[in-house]
């Protein structure tokens, strides 16, 4: 079979596929005022292949001329640009009169020089392109520095809480009986346990579930990470990799893991760990938030904290972590966070009070928030709050939030409100309105 009839094949294979499963709440407009293409990027087995299916599936729905083309499928394995030049041609053919063009390439990395390719099909022939690819070869920083403008990148996460909630046949609707909430709460400790990678959370056996998870995280080690940069020390940057997992939502001392290391007989330096650091959040496996200060060289020098990409990879790699229950709430809030494209930083002051996030628009604090799982005891509550109101004062911030587990109410210390936050009400969206609870509709 001639290779143009391959291309042809694998075009009519997928052309009138059916996609089913958890819509994803990605917000990518449709019609773009730019000629770009669209590239979704983000951690490994999240999802960008099937959300990719997704949005090729709805605009053929819509009865537009679109194409979808796996560039690892075997049949032309591997690729090259004189594919691309053909599925153009074979595109063509089935769509003579198309005033709209779409072209959803997936792997598109696995052909060389295919942001040559790209640019010429979004400027000169007016196609509207959606790439995706594997986390180790197309990371955000490699698609702005090959297409040098021509793109706007939108990242895919594993699932939200409410993707997760969509996963297992839950549909809460706007108001709740006490069965219902008691279900979500009961499905938000599994998720904070073992997060929301789309495979794992389709699979009921928890055995598997760690197995799955397990296998992500050597994935995302060996290929994003050893193989990707060529690294030989494999011994320091594994027991780099598990003592950012065990450090999560802590601040995290690169000097001081350098000395820890040094002392466990592993011989690496400060520079090469920050290195490895780099390297771990180009892959999506980790996030690094820095403390707040209005002086930037203060907010470059500041010890981070870090956050990983999902709850699951924590808990799996290291058991432990289940007892920090309030430590993986305050991860999933990150999470959440960082899905809403948030700027976040922390804060502590002089006397070590720390607020977990500062949420900053156009370099101005617009919120505060902690996370606490529990408020019930004296000493907690009152080191929450003093924080708060202190990081309120020096931030002149009055915007006050406590997500926690249960408790829901507005509090008032010092003259300031202080709204105490469920956790599974912040995690699907939900927002107050004159006292009424509301949940927004999700796109």
């Amino acid at each position: 079979m001639e290779r143009e009839e391959v291309v042809a094949q694998i075009v009519m294979d997928y052309r009138d596929v059916n996609v089913r499963g958890v819509e994803r709440e990605l917000s990518v407009p449709e019609r773009l005022n730019v000629r770009k293409a669209v590239a979704i990027t983000g951690p490994r087995r999240a999802g960008k292949t099937y959300y990719l299916l997704q949005r090729f599936s709805e605009v053929r729905k819509a009865g537009k001329a679109a194409v979808f083309f796996p560039l690892d499928d075997d049949r032309i394995y591997p690729p090259t640009l004189e594919d691309l030049s053909a599925l153009v041609k074979v595109f063509y053919e089935l769509f003579p009169e198309a005033d709209e063009k779409y072209l959803f390439l997936d792997e598109v990395q696995e052909v060389q020089n295919w942001e040559l390719f790209v640019k010429r099909v979004v400027e000169r022939d007016g196609f509207r392109v959606y790439l995706a690819g594997s986390s180790s070869r197309l990371l955000s920083g490699e698609i702005a520095s090959a297409l040098r403008g021509r793109t706007l990148t939108f990242e895919l996460f594993p699932f939200s809480f409410r993707e997760f909630l969509r996963a297992k046949g839950f549909f809460p609707g706007k108001y709740l009986s006490t069965k219902d909430e008691g279900r979500i709460k009961a499905l938000l400790k599994d998720y904070l346990m073992f997060g929301g990678f789309p495979e794992a959370v389709l699979l009921d056996d928890e055995f598997l579930k760690r197995k799955t998870l397990s296998e992500y995280v050597n994935v995302m080690l060996y290929r994003d990470i050893i193989e990707r940069h060529g690294v030989k020390n494999l011994r320091a940057v594994r027991l780099f990799l598990k003592l950012l997992m065990t450090s999560f939502a802590k601040e995290f001392s690169v000097n001081r893991v350098a000395r820890y290391m040094k002392g466990m007989g592993v011989n690496v330096s400060r520079n090469t760990l920050y290195t490895y650091l780099e390297y771990f959040e180009d892959a999506y496996v980790v996030f690094i938030v820095k403390k707040f200060s209005y002086n930037l060289k203060e907010v470059e020098k500041s010890i981070p904290k870090v956050y990983i990409v999902d709850n699951g990879l924590v808990t799996t790699y290291s058991p432990r972590s289940g007892e920090s229950l309030g430590r993986l709430m305050e991860n999933a809030v990150f999470l959440e966070l960082r899905r809403r494209e948030k700027e976040l930083y922390y804060f502590k002051d002089e006397r070590e009070k720390e607020v977990d996030f500062v949420v900053t628009e156009k370099g101005e604090v617009s919120e505060l928030i902690q996370v606490s799982y529990s408020l019930s005891d004296p000493n907690t509550f009152k080191r929450e709050v003093s924080a708060l109101v202190s990081a309120s004062d020096k931030l002149n911030c009055d915007n006050l939030t406590i997500i926690n587990w249960s408790r829901e109410d507005t509090i008032e210390a010092e003259g300031k409100e202080i709204r105490l936050v469920p956790l599974w009400k912040f995690l699907l969206g939900v927002v107050r309105r004159d006292s009424a609870f509301v949940s927004p509709e999700v796109h």
